[in-house]
């Protein structure tokens, strides 16, 4: 799930659209290292820089903390990790608070990346598209006829959330079903089925809603051209290629060790929810990485390191602005959200708030991951409140819009 306008049920509400020189260790709290949502609700919704690089490493460091903490502390978080790169240098590296208790988070802890997931998909996509496997005008009807106006339905209407189908995440037979049993193992094919039990919402390429649907579909389109699993597309097309040793893309609960435990309220009782199962989310969220390795991905995806010239313009092309709530300013690109020119995710789900962001006018990227504090309260996206700070510091100029919470 990905807090972004117009994401939830249909409404055009806010929530889910939804790497080094310098690291530093800060003592706070004795660790070191540096309005309640409904469980439908939940699982609906991961200064100038006209300075050197040694300048602005050095300045970034000393305010970044600062504010990290600050943020840490006001917000009651269990743990926040936060690394800066400009280009593929890390200028900032911030690890602040605990995993469990007595266990200091640290930098190399694994967790759960959400979004990030369809974004990688979405590329993907793209890379297929510059090898002649696949046209983004491509109807769904090559791949999956029986889908509703499937021969309407095209690989970019997927991949930018305009089809018009329906999300499966608000049905209510999906939320009686994962309420039951968070441990749930899903396939693609039960979440397209109840994605396809609601109407389409418009005729495809005329409306903009964010859909999980679209991506699992997507997903399924992708294994068919490319003849193999996801997991193993991936790691072919882009983890391998970027030397990403920390990412995986799991269909299981498993995360490998040290693992950045979650924790998360939305159920009514702040508990343990690292191992809940992320199969629900599918091609939209099984990938885990480290704070090091999502800042190379950052920095690959944001430049198009893996990518035709034309390809990287088609990623962040505002083809959807003029639809729903999409806007110049802010919008919903092919599988990212663009927000005053930052590329832009920002997934969270089981108690794991993401922000993987890339500016390319300043060659930023910034990643921050936080988990929740027993007094969290789980309808607060809080990597999202504290990368919204970090931007007034790091780029005044190019502000996240006030409307993304």
């Amino acid at each position: 799930m990905t807090d972004w306008p117009g994401a939830f049920d249909g409404e055009f509400a806010l929530h889910p659209l939804a790497s080094h020189i310098s690291s530093e260790a800060t003592s706070l709290g004795g660790n070191i290292m540096m309005a309640r949502w409904t469980r439908r609700q939940w699982l609906a919704a991961a200064g100038s820089l006209a300075l050197t690089p040694a300048v602005f490493a050095d300045a970034a460091t000393d305010s970044t903390r600062l504010l990290l903490e600050t943020e840490f502390k006001k917000h009651g978080l269990q743990a926040l990790l936060c690394g800066v790169w400009r280009g593929e240098e890390n200028v900032s590296t911030t690890v602040l608070g605990n995993s469990m208790t007595g266990v200091p988070a640290t930098a190399d802890m694994h967790f759960r990346v959400g979004g990030v997931t369809l974004t990688s998909v979405c590329v993907l996509l793209l890379q297929f598209v510059d090898r002649g496997l696949v046209k983004l005008d491509d109807p769904l009807s090559k791949w999956f006829p029986n889908l509703p106006k499937a021969d309407q339905v095209t690989l970019q209407m997927l991949g930018n959330s305009t089809s018009g189908y329906a999300d499966y995440v608000p049905a209510e037979s999906f939320q009686k079903a994962s309420e039951a049993d968070p441990f749930r193992q899903w396939t693609a094919q039960e979440l397209i089925a109840i994605g396809m039990e609601s109407p389409m919402l418009y005729a495809p390429g005329q409306g903009w809603n964010y859909a999980h649907t679209n991506f699992v579909i997507l997903g399924e389109v992708l294994k068919k051209v490319g003849g193999k699993s996801m997991a193993a597309l991936l790691n072919e097309n882009l983890i391998r290629p970027l030397g990403l040793q920390q990412t995986k893309y799991i269909t299981t609960p498993q995360i490998p060790s040290p693992v950045l435990h979650a924790f998360t309220a939305e159920r009514g009782t702040y508990e343990e929810s690292t191992f809940w199962n992320p199969s629900w989310t599918s091609h939209t969220g099984l990938m885990i990485s480290t704070l090091g390795d999502l800042g190379v991905l950052a920095n690959a995806i944001g430049k198009g390191t893996l990518l035709s010239e034309a390809s990287r313009k088609e990623l962040t092309a505002p083809t959807t602005v003029g639809l729903g709530i999409n806007q110049p300013n802010l919008y919903y690109a092919l599988g990212i959200g663009m927000m005053n020119g930052w590329l832009v995710q920002n997934p969270r789900f089981g108690g794991y708030n993401l922000i993987f962001a890339y500016l390319p006018a300043k060659q930023l990227s910034v990643v921050i991951s936080t988990t929740m504090g027993p007094k969290c309260s789980p309808d607060v996206a809080y990597a999202t409140t504290v990368f919204k700070e970090l931007v007034k510091e790091l780029t005044p100029d190019t502000l996240i819009p006030d409307v993304v919470k």
